[in-house]
């Protein structure tokens, strides 16, 4: 008997859940938009080749929601600039929508700045600033450059190469010193 009740008791209670489930879906997709007025419906808009200022500012004009779906490195698109879009140009969508966006990283290749007669620490930030890293491998003496700047970088300056490869820097130890067997000439022989 008392397994009985408890089965009542289980289906009024799942009936119940039932109803206020109908109930609530009912009132929010067919009372509510007739009170208040279904969500005004629009073609989606051409986005794609606009950067993504240009971008939010239009879809926060139409009452739309920008997502970055994914990024990708092209050699032909500008960094940050809108590469594809979802729904499509011309789909219908609703007020408060969401727009999934595919966005431009820029080129994955950059060309080694001219860091020639810079000095070690302007030379790594610069790097730096190209997306690029640095490190010292050699040093030479040069009468054309001054101690502790760049003589040479490998690969060379102006050479692409992708984005955080490594630069190898070659610094000036300044000018070479006269040998030993010349001090005679400082004044004391003559």
């Amino acid at each position: 008997m008392a397994s009985k009740n408890a089965k009542k008791w289980g289906y009024s209670i799942g009936i119940g859940i039932g109803i206020i489930f109908v109930t609530a879906f009912l009132f929010s997709q067919i009372i509510l938009p007739l009170l208040l007025g279904r969500a005004e419906k629009f073609q989606t808009p051409e986005l794609t080749g606009l950067s993504m200022s240009q971008t939010r500012r239009i879809l926060q004009d139409l009452k739309l929601h920008p997502v970055v779906k994914d990024s990708l490195y092209s050699e032909s698109v500008k960094l940050d600039v809108v590469m594809d879009q979802s729904p499509a140009p011309g789909a219908m969508i609703k007020e408060d929508g969401t727009v999934y966006l595919v966005i431009s990283k820029g080129s994955k290749m950059v060309k080694v700045p001219d860091i020639l007669g810079a000095s070690f620490q302007e030379a790594m930030l610069t790097l730096r600033n190209y997306d690029l890293r640095s490190t010292i491998v050699d040093s030479t003496y040069s009468d054309q450059y001054p101690r502790n700047t760049v003589v040479r970088s490998m690969p060379g300056v102006h050479t692409k190469v992708e984005k955080r490869s490594l630069v190898k820097l070659i610094l000036s130890k300044g000018t070479e010193p006269l040998p030993d067997s010349l001090d005679w000439l400082d004044g004391e022989g003559l």
